[in-house]
């Protein structure tokens, strides 16, 4: 299989191109991917572990929700994530779990803040292999 996630330049923010064999793994690729935007995934240890659930009219908006919901958690509990697992997903919930911890400044390098996924041109699309899934964040 292909990497899991690439990252690609867009003018003043950054996108991701997220593979996935199924939805859930597709989910899971995108979180990791945009995480790794953050922090270096190896820096994050197993401390935390969140439920999290969220809605949407449709795959695109349930990934755009899951993945604003992470960046919420950072925003007002500084907590970073580098394990997710996909509990439930359907065309418009998702039950997921993050396993992470919080930021310290005194052991993680953090390269980028990211502010917000955004809808300019994310899509979800089948593949061969899967799942494609193109997002771009406001950084």
């Amino acid at each position: 299989m292909e990497t899991p996630y690439e990252v690609f330049e867009h003018t003043a923010d950054v996108g991701l191109h997220v593979f996935g064999q199924t939805l859930p793994e597709l989910f899971v690729h995108a979180a990791q991917g945009m995480e790794s935007l953050m922090v270096a995934p190896e820096q994050v240890r197993p401390v935390v572990n969140r439920e999290i659930m969220v809605s949407g009219h449709d795959t695109l908006s349930l990934m755009i929700a899951w993945l604003n919901e992470l960046i919420f958690l950072f925003d007002t509990e500084y907590l970073l994530f580098s394990t997710f697992t996909v509990d439930a997903l359907n065309a418009t919930h998702l039950v997921a779990h993050a396993i992470g911890e919080a930021y310290d400044a005194q052991r993680h390098e953090l390269s980028s803040a990211i502010k917000a996924v955004t809808w300019h041109e994310a899509a979800i699309v089948p593949t061969d292999g899967g799942y494609k899934a193109s997002l771009i964040f406001d950084i």
